[in-house]
């Protein structure tokens, strides 16, 4: 009893009454199956039907998540860079010469792209999405696109990696990644750390100064 008010105090929230976890992680569940889905079959040739069907699902069960599909799409866009991000802060948080922050970064990626517990990484046409949206992913996007090709830069100044075209350079190395997805395999003879330093040997070591 509040002495003041006289009314019953409330206690906080019991965890068996608090749903919102459970709806995070049944949401992230249907972005993760989604963005798997778009990936293999094409963002207009995959339905919700397909998408409920994956998940043991009726696709009544995804309109209490999402509107549509495009809403669907913009929800694993926003995951798919939000991924990205983290994965580029992380790379940076390691230090050491911009060759080894790149390196960080692309074999942070694998395990994300090429990983068991399904990629992040999104393969589809942003113009499916209305145009605030679109430039909403586009804005989030940049910002990890900025901190590669910085990781570049560093590298150019400190002889670790040696291109006169940071923005160039990122623009390839991103290019690469984008087609992972479509092609890997988990379950194939190749682990995605062993791809990884094949990636790397191909392509990193074409970018690497003569000091890194």
């Amino acid at each position: 009893m509040d002495p003041e008010s006289g009314k019953l105090a409330r206690a906080p929230l019991h965890p068996a009454f608090d749903r919102g976890e459970q709806f995070e992680k049944r949401k992230l569940a249907m972005v993760l199956t989604a963005i798997s889905a778009f990936n293999r079959r094409g963002f207009h040739a995959t339905s919700l039907d397909e998408i409920a069907a994956e998940l043991g699902l009726n696709k009544a069960t995804l309109y209490h998540y999402f509107k549509n599909k495009a809403d669907l799409l913009y929800e694993c866009m926003l995951h798919a860079v939000n991924d990205g991000r983290l994965i580029a802060e992380q790379a940076e948080a390691g230090g050491g010469t911009g060759a080894e922050k790149l390196e960080r970064f692309l074999r942070l990626q694998f395990q994300t792209l090429a990983g068991r517990n399904g990629s992040s990484w999104l393969i589809a046409d942003i113009s499916a999405l209305p145009e605030a949206r679109r430039n909403e992913v586009r804005r989030l996007s940049r910002i990890v696109d900025t901190k590669v090709q910085k990781f570049i830069a560093d590298g150019v100044t400190d002889g670790s990696i040696d291109t006169t075209e940071p923005k160039i350079a990122e623009f390839f190395l991103i290019g690469a990644l984008n087609w992972l997805p479509r092609w890997y395999s988990p379950d194939g003879r190749i682990s995605s750390d062993e791809l990884a330093t094949i990636f790397i040997r191909i392509v990193l070591d074409g970018l690497r100064g003569k000091s890194g």
